[in-house]
């Protein structure tokens, strides 16, 4: 039953705060959502060097973001989520 909450809680966070479509917002919301509200992603204030930051910071922190999917989740959460855009 446990295994069964950690799968389904991610994904009803994710129907309740819907993310922008893009290659990797099943994999930001997925890994984000282990230990942050989703929240905290939609209602941050930051530049891209911030998320590209705090995006190695987490990686370093243990978030399972694998090498392959790397680039794609950082040009996600600049795309969608950085002040700047860029």
């Amino acid at each position: 039953m446990l295994a069964t909450a950690a799968v389904l809680y991610p994904l009803l966070a994710w129907s309740q705060n819907p993310f922008p479509d893009g290659p990797a917002r099943e994999t930001v919301v997925l890994v984000c959502s282990q230990c942050h509200a989703l929240t905290r992603l939609t209602d941050s204030s930051m530049s891209a060097a911030d998320w590209e930051f705090v995006l190695y910071d987490m990686i370093a922190r243990g978030a399972p973001v694998h090498e392959e999917q790397l680039e794609r989740v950082r040009q996600y959460l600049i795309d969608n989520f950085a002040v700047d855009g860029q």
